[in-house]
């Protein structure tokens, strides 16, 4: 007797775990920089949305963390 249980996957937890970073932080923060000083974006949300239409497949966790970081630094130079 064969134990073929149909079991659910999670692809996209399985994709993001077996690839590698579609674009690195770099990337991230060079199209995060160029959606900032657009001037089209009046809160993070709008340019969230932008950056994942511009971005596809970029993973959800690396974007937060480099735009955290980028923020962290332009709040270090006093430019926010």
């Amino acid at each position: 007797m064969s134990n073929n249980r149909n079991t659910r996957t999670n692809t996209w937890k399985t994709r993001s775990r077996n690839a590698a970073s579609a674009y690195t932080d770099k990337q991230i923060e060079q199209y995060l920089f160029l959606l900032i000083y657009s001037g089209r974006h009046s809160n993070a949300e709008s340019l969230f949305a932008e950056l994942r239409k511009m971005l596809p497949g970029v993973d959800p966790t690396q974007m937060n963390r480099v735009a955290h970081q980028f923020a962290a630094e332009l709040r270090n130079a006093g430019l926010t």
